[in-house]
């Protein structure tokens, strides 16, 4: 006798535990008739979070009260819950009883209570954190115009000194992209690859401008002077803090595979990738076009260059992008302006 008064003081010690979890719990709470779907109970959370009583909760099915905002969705999720005993909705939206939308996490599972099978729902709402989310996306959308602005405003630099360079950023961002977008790079990396190629050149303003239009060859001094427009750039994007390596691409964008570029000489895939594309777009955009002091040799002779170089001066998946590029989707550079 003492040992079954015993088992049911646990049983309704256990029972007011769980009651007391129930009506206290942070997150809406559901329970749900197994073959019918009609509420059984419901927690305070869950009556404040969608505006009826318990009383107008109780008895009813969560469709019928209006508050699954699809009824026929919300049907064929009640019907794998019932399969499967398990259903999850990351962000569901709940109407409440005076038509405002709330946006919640929704759980429910089936499990057995005294040889009969319940649904409980938990359902969390995550208002705050929908609205934390799109106050995030506005400040990233507001940082990458700023950073756009700024990579413009650093391009246009190099224009007002040089407008052949600065057109031929431009040029070198359009191939590069096109390039970048062949070879399937996500978008966020091609943006990276867009914005360095538009600034490449910018060391080029510490060069003497008789030095970048000389008509004839230059000096060894004079090489190494213009050879210094890479780590000049370099200096100046170094500090400031991109989500994507463009520093290091300006850096690179003049090395070479086998070693025989500059201005660190350094080999394979120790040239990042962006370097790589940059590498072949400037290239190509720089022997084709006419430059001040000189004839541009053409897409051909440019498309001949690389394709020699594959795979030795410049990476052949990158050479395989930017020829079919212009021999199959028949790219053409756009107009200088």
């Amino acid at each position: 006798m003492a040992d079954e008064l015993s088992k049911e003081q646990l049983a309704k010690q256990s029972e007011l535990r769980y009651r007391r979890l129930f009506e206290t719990a942070q997150d809406g709470i559901l329970i749900l008739d197994f073959q019918t779907g009609v509420i059984q109970d419901a927690n305070p959370f869950i009556t404040n979070l969608l505006g009826f009583t318990r009383e107008e909760l109780i008895g009813k099915e969560l469709w019928e009260i209006g508050a699954m905002v699809d009824k026929a969705a919300a049907l064929t999720a009640f019907t794998v819950l019932k399969d499967k005993g398990y259903i999850r909705y990351e962000d569901l939206p709940l109407k409440r009883k005076d038509e405002k939308i709330v946006n919640v996490e929704f759980v429910s599972n089936a499990y057995g209570v005294n040889g009969d099978r319940v649904i409980q729902c938990n359902i969390r709402d995550i208002s705050d954190r929908k609205k934390l989310e799109k106050e995030l996306l506005e400040y990233q959308h507001s940082v990458n115009i700023s950073m756009n602005e700024m990579v413009d405003t650093l391009a246009n630099v190099i224009v007002a000194r040089d407008p052949y360079t600065g057109g031929h950023q431009k040029r070198v961002a359009n191939l590069a992209v096109a390039i970048a977008a062949e070879m399937n790079l996500p978008l966020h990396t091609i943006e990276g690859i867009r914005m360095a190629a538009l600034v490449h050149d910018i060391g080029k303003i510490t060069i003497p401008a008789e030095i970048l239009t000389k008509p004839i060859a230059l000096s060894n001094f004079e090489v190494a002077m213009l050879r210094n427009h890479v780590q000049a750039g370099y200096d100046m994007l170094k500090h400031i803090h991109f989500p994507w390596n463009i520093a290091q691409a300006v850096l690179q964008h003049h090395e070479r595979l086998d070693g025989s570029g500059y201005p660190n000489a350094i080999k394979g895939d120790i040239v990042c990738e962006e370097a790589r594309i940059l590498g072949v777009a400037d290239t190509v955009e720089a022997m084709s076009s006419d430059r001040p002091y000189r004839k541009g040799k053409g897409i051909d002779a440019a498309l001949e260059e690389i394709a020699m170089g594959s795979d030795k001066l410049f990476d052949a998946d990158v050479v395989n992008a930017c020829l079919k590029v212009f021999k199959v989707d028949g790219y053409t550079f756009p107009p200088l302006i």
